[in-house]
């Protein structure tokens, strides 16, 4: 299915239209190929970066609900780097239990097909 951006179409005929007055066919052909042609690379630009985007956004979802799991179990200032499989837990914590807890709940948050490295350092 092809998606087309609006506001790059009006943009394109909003520029051309006022040029076309006077035109040749030819010149009118053209202009209409060349606009078809900016649709289909603005169309199947724009659906390469939401696929290169997918990852990044996959990451930032895990990681996002890990810290939201954390704070509603009132366990503050972890901050969590996501990767595609795996999370971190990185600060300082009150606790050898918080840290404990603060592991637990990523894993369970997470589920068994992803890993949590525990890095947290508990304060003296």
């Amino acid at each position: 299915m092809k998606h087309t951006n609006p506001a790059r179409l009006l943009a394109v005929l909003a520029g051309v239209i006022p040029l076309l007055a006077g035109c040749s066919q030819q010149t009118l052909s053209s202009a209409g190929h060349d606009a078809q042609n900016d649709a289909t690379i603005v169309s199947r630009e724009t659906q390469r970066a939401a696929r290169n985007a997918q990852p990044q956004v996959a990451k930032l979802r895990l990681g996002a609900r890990v810290t939201a799991a954390l704070e509603a179990a009132d366990i503050h200032g972890v901050r969590v780097d996501a990767g595609e499989d795996a999370v971190s837990l990185h600060g300082t914590v009150d606790s050898a239990d918080k840290k404990a807890r603060a592991g637990r709940i990523a894993r369970e948050t997470l589920g068994p097909d992803k890993r949590v490295r525990n890095l947290l350092q508990v304060a003296l």
